[in-house]
């Protein structure tokens, strides 16, 4: 995993390199309750704010990467079907990404700038649980929204965003309970947030 987060940072930078201008993203957002469901129990993550940066290459096409980190702190408290019998005392959870986004920006109008994009990357688990209680799982996500420009440096971003990850359970980062599936986080929220712009379209 090290390696490919090596590889990710180096494949961004060598595009940024290429690009016509670089952009530096601050935001925050909100992010929606998920429910995971391993087959004999089912776990939630909790609705909650969040934060995050990233750094964009664009060219004059409107065609661009995005290296993006992400930061959740939230509780993830676990039940046993059928009985609904909490399985974790200690719900505390601290949920990351580092993604590679692949973005396309439309062009058409100098200050108001629709985008999408997908990406791919890591997702890092951490826990107040018994047993394992960090992990670091493949990620993706789906965004989309809108930039818009108050001048050629500053503009104001914002957008809704799917998260996902696939977590192999067993000795699993949210409750130290041994399963033999596999569940798919998915998370849905919304950002905003300054953009900082440096260079020209």
């Amino acid at each position: 995993m090290k390696k490919a987060l090596i590889t990710t940072v180096i494949i961004f930078m060598t595009a940024a390199g290429y690009s016509q201008h670089i952009s530096i993203n601050a935001f925050g957002g909100y992010t929606f309750r998920d429910k995971i469901d391993f087959g004999n129990a089912y776990a939630y993550i909790n609705a909650g704010g969040m934060w995050g940066a990233s750094v964009e290459g664009v060219n004059a096409q409107g065609s661009g990467l995005e290296l993006l980190y992400q930061y959740q702190s939230t509780n993830v408290p676990a039940y046993k079907y059928p009985s609904g019998d909490a399985l974790n005392t200690k719900t505390g959870a601290v949920i990351s990404y580092l993604l590679l986004n692949f973005e396309q920006y439309l062009m058409n109008n100098p200050k108001i700038e629709p985008y999408g994009g997908i990406g791919l990357g890591a997702a890092f688990y951490k826990g107040d649980f018994e047993g394992t209680s960090s992990a670091t799982k493949f990620a993706w996500d789906l965004k989309a929204g809108v930039k818009f420009k108050a001048s050629d440096k500053v503009g104001i971003k914002i957008g809704a965003q799917l998260l996902g990850s696939a977590q192999a359970t067993g000795t699993a980062w949210y409750y130290g309970y041994p399963y033999t599936t596999y569940a798919t986080i998915l998370q849905f929220g919304f950002t905003g947030g300054l953009v900082f712009d440096f260079g020209g379209h």
